[in-house]
């Protein structure tokens, strides 16, 4: 393969992450917010949320091309 077709390999499998962050994330503030309604204590706190950085590897330095 070209080093351009990595390069867009990578970027792509990136952009899924992220989606997969998005998704994620999104659930988990309906959750909170349906638990707020009903009154009850929220499920996902704050480090939840950083959490899903790492899990999901959308970090600054999971990005490619680091370093080329």
């Amino acid at each position: 393969m070209t080093n351009d077709i990595i390069q867009q390999t990578e970027l792509v499998y990136f952009e899924m992450q992220l989606m997969q962050a998005r998704i994620r994330m999104e659930g988990m503030i309906a959750a909170n917010k349906e638990r707020e309604i009903a009154g009850d204590s929220l499920v996902y706190n704050e480090k939840a949320f950083i959490n899903l950085i790492e899990e999901c590897k959308i970090h600054h330095n999971a990005f490619p091309f680091q370093g080329r």
